[in-house]
Parts: C-alpha cells; sequence; structure tokens
C-alpha cells in the first residue's frame, strides 16, 4: 500500500522537481528548503526535503510558485496553494519563513534574504494606487499582527514586535514595537 502511494505521489511532484532544477532562482529555492528543514527539525536529502515540504506545507507552497513564475500556472493544477497567505512581491531573497501566515499579505518593493515572519502580517501600501510600499532588509524577523506600511525602509537585522505599526523607516541592527513602532533597543553587532 506504502509502495502505491509512493507511486501516486511522484505524479504529482516530479513536475514539481523538474521545475525546481530548471530554475533560473534555484538557489533561493535551495535557501527555503534548508531554512523549513531547520525550523521543523527535518533533516533529509534536497530531492526529499523538496517532497516532503510541498507535500505537507501549503504555504511553503506559495513561496515555490512564487519564485518559480509561469511555471507555477501549470504545476497548480497537481498541488494547489493555500490562499489565505499571499507573497506578491516580486524580489524576496532565499531563506524565507513564515510560520501559520493566515491572512498574510506581503507587498513590498523588496524583501532581504532570511525574512520570517507570523501570522496576520500586512506589509502594503497606502491608499496612493500601490506605488508607496516598503523596502524590507535582510535578516528581518515580524512578529504576529504586524503592519509595515509606506514608502520607507526597514533596515537589516531589525525584529518589530507583534501587533506593531510601522509607518517610519526603521534603521540598522533595532528592535522595534508598539503603534506607531518605536525602538526599543539597539542590537550590538560584534565586529571581527
Amino acid at each position: 500500500m506504502k509502495t502505491i502511494l509512493l507511486y501516486i505521489l511522484s505524479i504529482f511532484i516530479i513536475p514539481h522537481y523538474v521545475a525546481f532544477r530548471v530554475s533560473k532562482r534555484k538557489f533561493e529555492l535551495v535557501d527555503d528548503i534548508n531554512v523549513m528543514n531547520q525550523k521543523s527539525h527535518f533533516n533529509a536529502s534536497m530531492l526529499v526535503s523538496l517532497t516532503y515540504h510541498l507535500l505537507v506545507n501549503k504555504y511553503y507552497r506559495n513561496v515555490f510558485y512564487k519564485r518559480l513564475g509561469r511555471w507555477s500556472n501549470f504545476l497548480f493544477f497537481y498541488l494547489p496553494s493555500q490562499s489565505t497567505f499571499d507573497p506578491c512581491c516580486s524580489q524576496i531573497g532565499g531563506g524565507i519563513y513564515c510560520a501559520h501566515p493566515f491572512s498574510t499579505i506581503l507587498n513590498a518593493k523588496s524583501i532581504g534574504k532570511n525574512f520570517s515572519c507570523r501570522n496576520n502580517t500586512t506589509i502594503g501600501n497606502k491608499r496612493d494606487g500601490g506605488k508607496a510600499i516598503p523596502i524590507i532588509g535582510n535578516n528581518v524577523t515580524l512578529g504576529a499582527n504586524v503592519c509595515i506600511i509606506g514608502d520607507i525602509v526597514i533596515g537589516n537585522n531589525v525584529i518589530v514586535g507583534a501587533g506593531s505599526v510601522v509607518v517610519k523607516s526603521v534603521p540598522d541592527n533595532c528592535i522595534v514595537a508598539g503603534n506607531a513602532a518605536y525602538i526599543i533597543r539597539r542590537i550590538e553587532t560584534h565586529k571581527q
């Protein structure tokens, strides 16, 4: 019975694996899988990891499909994604991790590497026709219910506390929280 199930599942996964192998964004996809493995304490080969996360995590599928671009229209038929999570940002660095991103919208000019967020995160624009959207740096972590709006820049190595509303730019190496968010503490960086 397990063998039959594996053959059936391979029909769904083979097109995904082919798209993964020929993708121009393969390195970002590999970073995403590595982060997913680390967060879920899953340790396996790249093919097994890709298969596992595509089958188990609909939210991961959204990011996977977003990175593949036009390939996703074909692959969506085999494994549908989650409609309550929309990574509509076209430039997302590798290593994205979204924990339970229910009702999450990621609409930014760009999002750097190693970005993580929780549920009900909104990154978007003011009512200006969609032109004034944020830029998110590398190594940014957002708590649950965070709202980042407007033509602002969130620097590198920033942590935004749960429930925060960010409407002004945030410099590098900071922890911010509140409504409207303010700097709680600067993060010490060690230069070598």
